[in-house]
């Protein structure tokens, strides 16, 4: 089974964990556990680093997609939160978009 975690609170793990460019940035830590991203990939934590409006993925790829705590389809100070439509577009048939904690959507 193919997960992604798109940005948010914390990282999932088992997850393919999406993260915006400014992780890269010098001081940036995890906003809930007060990690560097070298120590969550250290931990075993993968990631993808890639704009939130640009899942660097390709269509109908993943099994079920976790947003957790991470605006939807509206702009914040760092740039545009996750795109419902990316999320769409990156879904297999069947797969699930789960929404804090409960499913928001199944693609028919």
């Amino acid at each position: 089974m193919f997960l992604v975690n798109l940005g948010g609170e914390g990282e999932v793990q088992g997850a393919l964990n999406q993260q915006g460019p400014w992780v890269l940035g010098p001081g940036w830590v995890s906003s809930q556990t007060g990690r560097t991203l070298a120590e969550l990939y250290a931990d075993g934590h993968r990631f993808l680093i890639c704009p939130n409006n640009v899942i660097a993925l390709p269509d109908a790829c993943v099994d079920e997609v976790v947003t957790n705590s991470v605006p939807i389809d509206v702009n914040t100070w760092l740039g545009p939160g996750v795109q419902s439509s990316e999320i769409r577009r990156i879904l297999k048939v069947g797969g699930k978009w789960y929404h804090d904690g409960n499913i928001r959507w199944t693609k028919p």
